[in-house]
């Protein structure tokens, strides 16, 4: 069971956050020169893999599941190498879902490198096609 107070935590997916874990805000005093106004940055680096795509990751999987549109031993495919496909393949691998990333071989190689690392089987394609 996480334990939010103390940040001491099981598993990594209780680091993902919600009512119980809001990700944190800091208020900045420094950035906005009027007096009356509050600026506040999100720190999204708190979320387990460092995005606030590991959200909508999580999500995206938590609500095939509950749709059952995804059960054990399915995979998942996402042809991205942004942020919404390194989320998925982190959290696709923590939930024990295989990720399949069709990419363009013209997709830097240190993102298809990251995407593997992360647990997910790249597809390189041809941009002919």
């Amino acid at each position: 069971m996480a334990n939010h107070s103390t940040r001491v935590y099981d598993g990594i997916l209780e680091m993902l956050s919600s009512e119980e874990n809001p990700t944190p805000l800091l208020r900045l005093r420094r950035v906005v020169p009027l007096v009356h106004t509050r600026v506040y940055a999100k720190l999204e680096w708190y979320n387990p893999f460092g995005s606030v795509k590991d959200r909508v990751a999580a999500n995206m999987i938590r609500d095939a599941r509950e749709r059952g549109r995804l059960g054990q031993g399915q995979g998942l495919v996402e042809p991205t190498s942004g942020n919404t496909g390194m989320g998925l393949a982190m959290m696709s691998n923590a939930e024990g879902y295989t990720l399949t990333t069709p990419l363009s071989k013209a997709i830097p190689a240190e993102k298809r490198v990251m995407l593997r690392v992360f647990g997910s089987r790249v597809e390189e394609l041809d941009d002919a096609l």
